[in-house]
């Protein structure tokens, strides 16, 4: 148990630098190709692992299967796409906000299809972490907003990134329950990949323009921000249920002011750390609510 805990905070915190690495992509880089590309490196990271070891290799049912298409088209185009498109029309801050609706999400999810129970001390965990993000990003780190940065649209793409990796936790944590993690993540962003297949050429030729220094960024992105939080939520999803594992991702807004103050250089006030207290004692809420 303390062990998946352990790991999830290695995954949010590793997702924290994924704004940072966008933001310096995005100017080089369209959505489309830079998604391809960072799950193109990804699933030759999980290939090589699964053709290394016979035993990790997918052996699924039919249902399960369809579940792993299911879960990959979600966790890939459906979320990462979304995330990225989402960020060319709202400052990283809102975009950050957005995204915490996923725990929300996820534990209704939960609830209505794999009969998991939400005790008062659960949804009040959730309230006071949210309450916390709310307060880094309107009042630590403010809107940033430009002229386009507030647009409805982005609003709209964001949630439904949100939407698509409450989902993908939703259809992986079967597999995640009876496979090795390994096995349930690569096998899911592998499939994910394979639906990105049309946007491959143009990702390759767009590969050659990027300048060498942005690679850094762009193998951080497959590599700190996908193969490893990937592998760590797998295995996190076998111990913990639904909601207890997707309340982590509150932290994922103040990892990502930490890692923007250390890299870019933004400030980081003490209202950013007083709502990033508050963010931990409501996961904390939400963690003691099912034991």
């Amino acid at each position: 148990m303390n062990r998946a805990l352990a790991g999830l905070t290695v995954c949010v915190a590793l997702w924290g630098m994924v704004f940072v690495a966008i933001h310096e992509l995005l100017p080089l880089i369209d959505p489309v190709p830079m998604v391809t590309l960072r799950f193109l490196l990804t699933s030759a990271l999980f290939a090589v692992l699964l053709a290394a070891r016979p035993a990790w290799r997918p052996r699924f049912t039919r249902r399960q299967w369809a579940l792993c298409l299911a879960a990959g088209v979600l966790a890939v185009p459906a979320t990462q796409l979304a995330a990225v498109e989402g960020q060319r029309y709202l400052s990283p801050t809102i975009a950050a906000l957005i995204v915490t609706t996923t725990p929300a999400i996820a534990a209704v999810l939960g609830v209505a299809f794999l009969n998991e129970r939400l005790s008062a001390r659960n949804v009040i965990g959730f309230a006071i972490a949210f309450a916390g993000v709310a307060l880094i990003v309107v009042l630590g780190a403010g809107t940033g907003a430009d002229a386009g940065a507030s647009d409805p649209l982005g609003a709209a793409v964001i949630v439904l990134s949100a939407l698509g990796w409450a989902s993908y936790t939703l259809l992986s944590k079967p597999l995640s329950a009876d496979t090795h993690a390994v096995t349930a993540a690569g096998a899911a962003v592998i499939a994910g990949t394979l639906s990105l297949a049309p946007a491959i050429p143009a990702a390759l030729g767009a590969a050659a323009e990027i300048p060498a220094p942005a690679w850094g960024w762009l193998l951080y992105l497959a590599v700190g921000g996908t193969f490893v939080p990937y592998l760590l939520w797998s295995i996190s999803l076998r111990r913990l249920d639904v909601s207890r594992t997707a309340s982590f991702m509150y932290f994922v807004p103040v990892f990502a002011a930490v890692s923007s103050f250390l890299v870019l250089g933004n400030a980081l006030t003490a209202v950013t750390i007083l709502g990033g207290a508050i963010v931990f004692s409501g996961v904390v809420l939400v963690q003691r609510g099912h034991a």
